[in-house]
């Protein structure tokens, strides 16, 4: 699960932007494919495929590197760990693998409305890399707009990425802390699952079906635009959110 608290490492911002309904929080966590096609020759910049292996060796954007969300998980079997969320030896590994250091421009993308993309974008975040963006509309908006396409199979040279600190643990709710946040007027469970995962009606192989208990319920894909899959617009998206008691004020945990 995770928890959206008041983010603390993001640039401040002037008061124009925080009170313009019609203006993203926190901008600099999206780009737009034109900044993209400007940048995407920058040294200092890692472009991430999110999606699976076939996907990416039929088309990618060029220079994209592979990079599947799930390698980005720990090992189920080891205790120590929350499954899903590799340690801090596990992350630096990976990113080094991908030629990525602590001072590059890491920007990632998929063809699934950017579900993968932001998996990997919350893993490093996690470990304190914030230079790191999620393109905005993927795949599907690069490829609508005409832009080029490769089908080649890039290796990055190997970097080096020192050890990073244990990873912050504010974006993450933990099984323990469910019964309290339950009772907690001031916090709220967001379910973005499908209606029928909402419901219990389809239990996704699972023994039991259904919601915590108290959760609101919008399914993730209503918050984006037909047919490339952009987010809709910041203040839509807030009078969404508004309608199931979720504002500025409120702690929210997605699942």
């Amino acid at each position: 699960m995770l928890t959206i608290p008041k983010r603390k490492t993001r640039p401040s911002r002037n008061e124009s932007t925080m009170t313009d309904q019609d203006a993203w929080a926190n901008p600099e966590l999206l780009c737009e494919t034109d900044w993209l096609a400007e940048h995407i020759e920058d040294d200092n910049l890692v472009l991430l495929d999110c999606d699976v292996l076939p996907a990416y060796q039929r088309l990618h954007i060029p220079g994209a590197l592979w990079s599947l969300s799930r390698y980005w998980k720990s090992d189920p079997s080891d205790d120590s760990q929350i499954y899903g969320l590799e340690d801090s030896e596990q992350f630096a590994r990976l990113a080094g693998r991908l030629g990525i250091t602590p001072d590059t421009q890491v920007v990632a993308y998929d063809a699934s409305g950017g579900l993968y993309a932001a998996r990997v974008w919350w893993t490093f975040d996690r470990f304190g890399h914030t230079n790191f963006k999620v393109l905005h509309g993927g795949l599907d908006k690069w490829y609508a707009e005409g832009r080029p396409l490769a089908n080649d199979n890039r290796r990055a040279a190997p970097a080096d990425y020192p050890t990073p600190p244990a990873p912050h643990d504010d974006t993450i709710c933990r099984l323990d802390e469910i019964p309290a946040l339950i009772e907690d007027e001031n916090h709220i469970f967001w379910d973005v699952r499908s209606d029928g995962e909402w419901t219990g009606a389809n239990k996704r192989g699972t023994q039991r079906g259904g919601r915590i208990p108290g959760a609101v319920h919008l399914e993730w894909l209503h918050t984006l635009e037909s047919p490339v899959r952009t987010l809709k617009p910041p203040a839509e998206l807030r009078q969404m959110l508004a309608d199931l008691g979720i504002t500025p004020e409120t702690r929210v945990t997605t699942y």
